[in-house]
Parts: structure tokens; sequence; C-alpha cells
């Protein structure tokens, strides 16, 4: 449990150095890579909780995802992808890091 924790927080630091470097020696905008990062995190929830309670993550996920696509609608009566994606994008990330958060005490959960 302990070797799989500190295996995570070196992959999550080695990503966040790779992105620094990429970012510094290709003279890029300093912006984040979001769905990177989402990406990231979701795999890692996977690995901590395993298959089975990673679908109610997944549920979740896609219920606030379809939630967003109504909320465009109402709000502007038309859906619009450019508009979408990076809204999509920060609820991801939203998402992933709290399964991630919840996935570290993934261990106590009752197997199935």
């Amino acid at each position: 449990m302990i070797r799989q924790l500190i295996m995570e927080f070196i992959i999550l630091i080695g990503y966040g150095m790779l992105e620094r470097l990429t970012i510094k020696l290709f003279k890029l905008p300093k912006q984040r890579s979001t769905w990177l990062w989402a990406t990231l995190l979701m795999v890692l929830s996977f690995w901590n909780l395993g298959f089975y309670w990673y679908c109610y993550v997944l549920i979740v996920w896609m219920l606030l995802s379809i939630g967003l696509i109504f909320l465009q609608l109402a709000a502007a009566h038309q859906f619009i992808y450019r508009q979408y994606w990076p809204a999509f994008w920060r609820v991801t990330l939203v998402v992933s890091v709290a399964a991630f958060l919840v996935s570290l005490a993934g261990s106590y959960l009752p197997v199935v």
C-alpha cells in the first residue's frame, strides 16, 4: 500500500517536472494541459480503486458531462463544441482530482 502510494506520487511529480521542462525547453505558453492531468489522475484512480468502485466514478463523470451539455443548451440554445470542450476538461479535472483523493483510501473499501 505504501509502496504504491509512493509510486503514484513519483509518477505525478515526474509528469509535472516533464511538463515544466517541455514548456521551458520549447518556450510554450505556460498553460497546463488539463486533459493530460485529468487522464493521468483517472488512470491512477482506477489503479487504486479497481474495476468495481471505479465504475461509480465513471457514472458521476458521465452524468456531470451530460449535465454540462444541458446547461449549455439552456444558456445558449445551441451546442457548440468549442465552448464545451474547455469546460468539459475542467469538470473532468475536478472529478479526477476528487476520485484520486478518495481512491487513496481505496484499500479500505470492501472487496466485492
